[in-house]
């Protein structure tokens, strides 16, 4: 039964509508140990980043298709990344969504490396974060 329950918060932290601040406390419920569901829903919620950058390496490869990304920049979102840089990768990319971030930076040029550290940072902290605040509230009743 346990494994069945590795596997859900797994497949809900690595789908784009689920993250990681939802499989966490899915885990908890399911009977899982708090840290044990942070940390499988911190690593499939990592997962996506570097298959996200391989469909975007394959893609590059055609002019057309690397034309047609080249076109989907957005003026403002790269003044505020400028603005925010890597403090802001590490702030909203629960809120915003593995997928979204990874796509958005990729698209604005960002560095790979920074990206997959800024990515990697907040998913730990959050990870970190909800694990504490679900045992807060566990031991409090």
């Amino acid at each position: 039964m346990e494994l069945i329950s590795l596997i859900i918060v797994a497949l809900i932290s690595i789908s784009p509508v689920g993250e990681e601040l939802i499989a966490i406390p899915a885990g908890v419920v399911m009977g899982l140990p708090v840290y044990i569901a942070a940390a499988v829903a911190l690593i499939a919620n990592f997962l996506p980043v570097p298959v996200i950058f391989f469909i975007f390496d394959k893609g590059n490869k055609y002019p057309k298709i690397q034309n047609w990304l080249c076109r989907r920049r957005n003026n403002n979102v790269k003044k505020w990344m400028e603005k925010y840089g890597v403090l802001g990768l590490l702030i909203f990319t629960p809120w915003m969504g593995v997928y979204a971030t990874t796509i958005t930076c990729e698209l604005l040029g960002i560095q790979r490396s920074r990206v997959y550290a800024a990515i990697a940072a907040s998913l730990t902290f959050y990870a970190v974060i909800a694990a504490f605040l679900i045992t807060l509230g566990i031991n409090l009743r």
